[in-house]
Order: structure tokens, then C-alpha cells, then sequence
């Protein structure tokens, strides 16, 4: 956006006060208290709205009761030239913006300017004394972070309105909140939502009625939009058709036109020539058939009368010789070189078995196929890998097997006595006679129903023994190592099947890449070059036989125009074959008969000529010299325009008419027929096509009919099933409440994104932009010092200035007005790097701690900047008018200021 004009009517001391503003660089000069810091206010005023009134502001309306406020011009990339107008007691002070003949209001206004606010418009593009001051030191951290906010921005605004914003979001809406209005709209659509569910479950046939309903309409309308587009392209085939005459007549134009290049001057002049040298050379006749020889023979005299009515053409042939000669010798240099490169083409045809009427292509380029070379030299050594640990794998199952069956055949003894003893663990005899003992017990009485008890239990221990004491033997060691032995097998097979899976892999790899060869080769006509090696190795024999394939047909087009070049010569000959010894003879041949019977007519001539009255040859010297003066004079004429003898002017003028009636006409279809056809246009599919529209857009009409009883169908069912209202009620509940939750949802979106927008300008130099921006901020800090300083860098997190003897300062080291140069090169830079000018660089008196070098270096820095983005100072120096002046730069006076 660029500001160019502002019309104060009332604003401060200033009334019907108009400024224009240039689009680059500008200085508004004027002495203190003359309104400079007024007219900043009315520019923000007219963009953002009236300041509000307070105990502690300026009030800017005029006392005398003028009208309070004006108009505003800018220029905007999108909507051109707007003019806002606001005065404070018309329109509760809001804007009237007009553009492109259109009248917007302060909507309009604010999404002309987005994203540019009040606050971005004070902190970011306004430049005063005492933001220059508010920083000391900036680090890496600070320049991330608070050198918008406070370098860049000049306050803490943007920080303070951009938790403003994030604030008035979370008022409206909460994640985990529930106050929020938001939140509970939402609490209540969810509620509204289940009520309409429960409503729904207990009328299916509803929800599917208008589930079917929403299909059929959305069937409608497709139907709809194909039937409309239907329509068009019908139409659009009929009227091709229409002009299927006129169409045919252009293509024939098209291919026969001939552009002879003649305009009417030169047509003129051809004409002129034509008929003077046709005078002459007929006067010449004449006076040649006057003379007489009586000494030649009745056969000479036909001859010499013969070669008088055909002079024209014999001496039209004769100026043609060299460039025959020349054709002749081009075609049979032609005709060698075609018969050399087809031997050439035959022993690639017989090793490749390529085709000249299918020519060989190459299907990859040559680091392609160099790749794909690889490709299968790694699947080669893979799949050999593969075989190898597979044949390995299987020589080791083998000997693992062999001896797991050696060691099962060494250990089946010890196995099946184990087996034994599993089985007779417990002595059966020991055991019965316990029992007999213990039952024979009760039969006593006394100590010897104990003892025999004791006796019993005795029996019954030893008979039990072996179940608790078994005799060790190398049974377990054996049978671990016969699991160990069992598990290699498997962990052998497992690698064995793995092994056998990647072969397979391979195999499937090489199955589908033969298949893709083989297509490469049928697919560009390869014949026997089906291999990739060969695609690397013999690349060099396709492009041979390209080349010469090329050059052959490149050839015989030539030699097809050649010889009908000396087709149409041998034609222009014909006539004098009615006298001359011509027929079945060649061109050549032609050439040399008709040379030699025009040097023996000419020597008959000169004959006559020497035997004639001496006013007879005057005239005929004469006559001879005007012709060859007319022959000179047309010479350039005929040359620029490809012809070889005056002759051949009546054919150029007739083809030049008909030529122009051709162009004629063409231009006329060209201009009847645009947009009709093109280049895929077939003319004999045109009826095909129209058949096919005719009958695809009936279809499209019966379905759409069908469609339509459908969905009235379905509305009225619908129409029965609300009449109790319960479910419509509920949904009209819904609709009311979903607008109210969206306008929440739209004004929270809105400080979302106001804030979004404030967080992007301060994480804006991140640590992507922060080199450049130091390094955009060290070339202004150079033009600012006169190079007296070289660069700005960050050294251990520190911003540190570099003098050109190579000495580093801190900020605080450096002086006052250097460090608000610093200050003003970061801020320029940061500019600099905006995608987008949103708004003009305003500056007021700020250089307070500038001596005379260093305005001059900031005057020359605005003028630079200026190309980029619009600068507009102001300011009360008459030092810094004088710089200004210097460079050029526009001086805009305020009323009542001398310069």
C-alpha cells in the first residue's frame, strides 16, 4: 500500500489543508509545532478510526465546530486507487471507502488493509527518538524474541496485544473450560445432538427416508450439471458439422496456398518490365524474319525460323545452364551417398534386425541404463550368494542329519532302559508283602500287633524307595545334547527356507524384469538387442543407424524435389523436341543439342545481320542493347523474387493473384470458424459423435425425470412424518443453535488469528531469517558509517559490530548516535525482508543523537530504501532539507515554513 494523497477539512490546527504524496522517498518539512506530529495522527485516524477522547490525549477536533475530518487516497495492489472518507459526526465516525466505481464501508476498509492493524501501524512502520533509545543491548535471544517487540516494534504493544488477543479467544472458548460461552453452546449442541439421536433411532424409517432423499438429490444435481454440459458439447458438434464445407475448404487453402510475396508496387513494376521486354524482343522477330540469306539451304532457313519463334525459350534455357548443371551434379551426389549409407545400414539391420520402416529407439539415456546395469549386476551377485548359502545349507542339514541319527542309533540302549525304569519304579513285591504284614497286624493284639506294624511299615518304605531315590546316570546329559542337536537342525532349516524364499524373490525380480525388457524391445523396435548390456555397450550402433536413417530420408526428400526440379526442365524442354533430336534423351544431353543448334543459329544471325542494310542492324543493335538494358534493370527484381528470365513474370503475377484471393479467403473462413475446430478434430467422426451426445443426453433427461418423481416422492413422505413437529422442532433448535456457536466461533477464530498474526511478526526472525537479516542489516550499518564499520555478527549469543580495523564492540561500548544506527540498519533490514509492503515507512525526528555525517549517511539510506518501500519523514531540521536537496529527493513545505 502506498499513501498518495490526504484531504484535511478539519484535524488539530489544520483545516482544508490537502498533501500529495510521492511514491518513493519525501520529507514534510516544517518548524516545531507546525502540525507534523497532526498529520501523522489524521493519516492513522482515516485508516484505523477517531482516537477516543481521555483526560490525558490530545484532542484533535477543531474548536472553531469545522466539519472533523477528511479524506484519504491510496494505492493498493489489489483494489487499485482508494479514496477513504470519515468525518466524525456523519456515519457514528465510521469510513466510506470507494474504488473501481464501488462504495465499501468500514468492513471494506479493514480487509483492504489485513493484516495491518492500529497496533502493527504504530510499532512497526512508525519510527520515533524514543524507540531508537529503549534498547541497550540486544543478544540472540532478544533478537528472536524482543527485538520486535521492542527494537523492531518500538514497545511492548505487539507482546501486550497479542496476549490481548489470545485473552479475548479464551474468554470465548477453552479447551478443558466450561464457563466459556462457546464451551457451553457446545456443551449444548451435544445434548441437542443426543436428543435428535434418541428422536432419530425411534424413526429409523426417517433417517433412512432422508438419507435416501440426499442421495437422489445429490444424484439430481450431477445428473443435472452432466446434462447441461451434454447439451453444450451437442451443440457445439452440431455446429461443427454445420460447417463441415467451409472447414474442408480452409484445410484445402491451408495446404494449397502459395505466398508469392509480391505487394502491388512490385507487381507493377514486374508488369511493366514483362511487357516492354515482350516489345522488344517481338520487333526483334520481326525485323529477324526480314532478313534473308539466299545462299542458305530451305532446311537452314526452317531451322533459323524455328529457333526465331522459339528464341525466348532457348535463351531461358541457356541463362539456366550453370544453375542445371549444378542440379544435376546435386542429384547424382545424392544418389551415391543414398546407395553408400543404405550399405552402410545392412550389417546393422543383419546383426540387430532393425527396420527402417520401424526405427530403433532408445528407450533410456545412457546413466539410466548404466544404472539399470547395475541394478542387475547386484541382483546377479545376490542370487549367486543365495545359491551358495543355500547349497551350503544343505550340505550341513546333510551331515547334521547324519549325525543325529549316528548318535540316536549310539543311544537307544541307554534311552530304552530309561524307559524300563520309569516303568518299574516302585518294587510291587516289597510293597505286598507290607500290606500282608500290616493286614496280618490286627489280627494281634499287644506288642505284637505293633511290632507287626513296625514290620509293615518297613516293608512298605524299602518297597517305595525307588520313587524317591533314583541312581544317577547320564541320561539328562545326553538327552540336552540331543535337543541341541535337534535345535541346529531347525535353526539350519529355518535359514535353508529363508534362503529359498530370497532365490524366489530373485527369480520372480528377473521374470518381471525380462517381461519389461522384453516389452522395452518390442515397445522401440530393438530386434535382437534385448539385453541391457548391450543398450550400454552397442548404444553407439542405434544412434549410427538412426543418424543414417535420418540422413537417408532427409535425402530423398531432397532428391525427390531435385528430380522434379529436372522433371519439370526436361518438360520445359518438350517443345523443341519438334525439331531437335530430343526424345528419350536426358537432360544433359538436352542441355548440350540445344546449346549447340543456338551457336549455329547465332552464326546464321550474324551472317544475316552482316548482309543486312546498315539502318536494319542500327535498329537491331538498338533494339538488342534496349533489352539487354531491360534484362540489367530487372536483373535485382527477378533475383529477389527467385525467378531466372523475364519469361516466367506472367506465371509469377497470375500465382501472386491467385495467391492473394487464397489469403483472402482463408483470412474470411479463419474468422467464421474460430473456436470451432482444432487440431484433433476428425471430420469423418463428427456424425458418430453427434449420435452418441443425442442419445447420451435422452438418457440423461429420462434419468433426471425419473429422478425428479423420486424426490417429490420422497418429499412428501417426508412432509407426512413431520406433522407432529417434535423432530422438526428439534432440528430448527439445532440450526439456531449451530449459527450461534459458528458466530463464536468466528470472532474467536478472529483473535486466534489477530494473535497468530502479532506471534508470527515476532517469531519472524527466527534462526532461519536472523543471517540474513544481519546481513541486509550490516550493508545499511556500512552506508551509515561510511564503511567506518564492516559488519553486524552474534557472537556467543551477543550482537557485536565489527569497525574495519577489525575491533568488536558490544552495544553498550559504542556511542550514542552509532548505536541508534545500529538500531535503525536492524530495523530497516527487517523491513527490508517483508514479503509485503503493507504499509509506508513513517519517520519522525529520528535522529536526535545524529551529527552532520550521520544525517547525510541516513538520507542516502531513505533514498535507497525508498525504492523498495514508500518513506515519509518529518521533520524540523533544516540540515537534514539541505541533504534532501542534495540527493534530489522531494521536499514537501508545510504552509508558513521558508525553506
Amino acid at each position: 500500500m502506498k499513501l498518495t494523497a490526504i484531504e484535511i477539512v478539519g484535524f488539530g490546527k489544520w483545516q482544508q489543508q490537502t498533501i500529495d504524496f510521492r511514491q518513493g522517498n519525501q520529507l514534510l518539512f516544517g518548524a516545531n509545532e507546525a502540525g507534523k506530529s497532526t498529520i501523522y495522527q489524521f493519516i492513522q485516524a482515516m485508516l484505523f478510526g477517531f482516537p477516543p477522547k481521555g483526560k490525558r490525549k490530545k484532542d484533535y477536533q477543531p474548536k472553531n465546530g469545522a466539519a472533523y475530518g477528511g479524506r484519504l487516497w491510496f494505492q493498493h495492489p489489489t483494489f487499485g486507487e482508494v479514496q477513504v472518507e470519515r468525518f466524525k459526526g456523519q456515519n457514528k465516525g465510521q469510513a466510506k471507502v470507494y474504488f473501481d466505481g464501488q462504495i465499501g464501508d468500514e468492513q471494506t476498509l479493514k480487509k483492504m488493509l489485513y493484516p495491518l492493524t492500529r497496533e502493527l501501524f504504530q510499532s512497526v512502520f512508525t519510527f520515533q527518538q524514543e524507540q531508537l533509545s529503549q534498547i541497550d543491548q540486544l543478544n540472540e535471544e532478544e533478537l528472536q524474541t524482543a527485538l520486535l517487540s521492542l527494537g523492531l516494534s518500538g514497545s511492548q504493544q505487539l507482546l501486550l496485544s497479542r496476549e490481548a488477543y489470545f485473552k479475548q479467544s479464551q474468554m470465548l472458548y477453552k479447551g478443558k473450560g466450561s464457563q466459556p460461552p462457546l464451551n457451553q453452546k457446545l456443551l449444548d449442541y451435544q445434548k441437542l445432538q443426543l436428543k435428535i439421536n434418541e428422536k432419530e433411532q425411534q424413526e429409523q424409517s426417517f433417517k433412512k427416508l432422508m438419507d435416501e432423499l440426499s442421495q437422489t438429490q445429490t444424484q439430481l444435481t450431477e445428473k443435472q450439471q452432466m446434462l447441461m454440459k451434454g447439451k453444450e458439447q451437442l451443440s457445439f458438434v452440431e455446429k461443427q458439422i454445420m460447417n463441415l464445407p467451409l472447414y474442408h475448404e480452409l484445410q484445402h487453402l491451408g495446404t494449397n496456398s502459395v505466398q508469392s510475396g509480391l505487394d502491388q508496387q512490385a507487381e507493377e513494376q514486374l508488369l511493366a518490365i514483362y511487357q516492354q521486354h515482350r516489345f522488344i524482343g517481338e520487333e526483334l522477330t520481326r525485323l529477324n524474319h526480314t532478313l534473308v540469306v539466299p545462299d542458305d539451304t530451305v532446311e537452314q532457313q526452317e531451322a533459323y525460323h524455328f529457333y526465331l519463334q522459339e528464341e525466348a525459350l532457348i535463351q531461358q534455357l541457356l541463362d539456366q545452364r550453370y544453375a542445371i548443371d549444378k542440379l544435376l551434379e546435386e542429384v547424382a551426389w545424392m544418389n551415391h551417398s543414398l546407395q553408400q549409407n543404405i550399405q552402410e545400414m545392412l550389417p546393422l539391420e543383419r546383426q540387430w534386425g532393425f527396420q527402417a520402416d520401424q526405427p530403433p529407439q532408445l528407450p533410456f539415456e545412457e546413466e539410466e541404463v548404466a544404472r539399470l546395469h547395475e541394478v542387475m549386476t547386484e541382483r546377479a551377485v545376490r542370487k549367486q550368494k543365495a545359491q551358495t548359502d543355500l547349497r551350503m545349507l544343505q550340505e550341513e542339514l546333510a551331515v547334521r542329519e547324519e549325525n543325529l541319527s549316528t548318535f540316536e542309533t549310539l543311544n537307544k540302549e541307554m534311552f530304552n532302559k530309561h524307559s524300563q525304569r520309569k516303568d518299574k519304579r516302585v518294587n510291587l513285591v516289597f510293597c505286598g508283602v507290607a500290606l500282608v504284614v500290616i493286614l496280618a497286624a490286627f489280627l494281634f493284639s499287644g506288642l505284637l500287633r505293633y511290632g507287626s506294624l513296625l514290620v509293615g511299615i518297613l516293608f512298605l518304605f524299602v518297597g517305595v524307595l525307588p520313587l524317591f531315590s533314583q541312581p544317577k546316570n547320564s541320561y539328562e546329559n545326553e538327552k540336552r545334547q540331543w535337543q541341541e542337536k535337534l535345535s541346529q537342525l531347525d535353526y539350519l532349516n529355518d535359514q535353508m527356507l529363508q534362503t529359498e524364499k530370497t532365490l524366489k524373490e530373485i527369480a520372480a525380480e528377473e521374470s518381471e524384469w525380462t517381461q519389461l525388457i522384453a516389452e522395452k524391445v518390442k515397445a522401440h523396435h530393438l530386434g535382437r538387442m534385448d539385453r541391457v548390456d548391450y543398450w550400454l555397450t552397442h548404444r553407439q550402433d542405434i544412434t549410427r543407424y538412426l543418424l543414417l536413417l535420418n540422413t537417408n530420408q532427409e535425402l530423398e526428400q531432397q532428391l525427390k524435389a531435385d528430380q522434379a526440379r529436372v522433371a519439370a526442365i526436361v518438360e520445359q524442354t518438350e517443345p523443341l523436341a519438334l525439331h531437335l533430336p530430343l526424345h528419350s534423351k536426358p537432360l544433359k544431353e538436352r542441355m548440350a543439342i540445344i546449346y549447340k543448334f543456338a551457336d549455329q543459329m547465332e552464326k546464321i544471325r550474324f551472317t544475316q545481320e552482316h548482309q543486312a542494310d546498315a539502318y536494319t542492324r542500327q535498329t537491331m543493335r538498338e533494339l538488342k542493347e534496349k533489352q539487354q538494358a531491360v534484362l540489367e534493370t530487372a536483373r535485382p527484381l527477378l533475383q529477389r523474387f527467385g525467378l531466372t528470365a523475364i519469361a516466367e513474370i506472367p506465371e509469377k503475377l497470375q500465382k501472386n493473384q491467385a495467391a492473394v484471393q487464397a489469403q483472402k479467403r482463408k483470412t474470411e473462413l479463419q474468422t467464421m470458424l474460430a473456436g470451432l475446430y482444432d487440431e484433433q478434430t476428425q471430420a469423418g467422426e463428427l456424425p458418430e459423435k453427434q449420435e452418441q451426445l443425442t442419445k447420451s443426453v435422452q438418457e440423461l433427461a429420462n434419468q433426471i425425470q425419473q429422478l425428479q418423481h423420486s424426490e417429490q416422492k420422497l418429499l412428501f413422505q417426508r412432509k407426512q412424518m413431520l406433522t407432529d413437529g417434535t423432530l422438526d422442532e428439534l432440528y430448527q433448535e439445532q440450526a439456531m443453535l449451530k449459527a450461534e456457536i459458528e458466530e463464536l466461533a468466528v470472532e474467536w477464530a478472529g483473535n486466534q488469528l489477530a494473535g497468530q498474526l502479532l506471534m508470527d511478526l515476532l517469531t519472524e526472525l527466527s534462526e532461519q531469517q536472523l543471517p540474513n537479516l544481519l546481513k541486509k542489516a550490516a550493508d545499511y550499518f556500512r552506508l551509515l558509517t561510511e564503511s567506518a564499520y564492516r559488519t553486524v555478527e552474534l557472537e556467543e549469543g551477543q550482537l557485536i559490530v565489527v569497525r574495519k580495523d577489525q575491533q568488536r564492540f558490544m552495544l553498550h561500548e559504542l556511542s550514542t548516535g552509532t548505536k541508534d544506527q545500529v538500531i535503525m540498519a536492524l530495523r530497516f533490514a527487517f523491513l527490508y525482508l517483508q514479503e509485503r509492503s503493507l504499509c509506508p515507512i513513517i519517520i519522525d525526528d529520528g535522529w536526535l543523537h545524529y551529527d552532520s555525517r550521520r544525517k547525510k549517511q541516513l538520507a542516502q539510506l531513505l533514498t535507497i530504501f525508498s525504492k523498495h518501500q514508500q518513506v515519509i519523514c518529518f521533520s524540523s531540521d533544516r540540515e537534514m532539507v539541505s541533504y534532501y536537496q542534495e540527493l534530489q529527493q522531494p521536499i514537501i513545505e508545510l504552509k508558513g515554513v521558508e525553506i
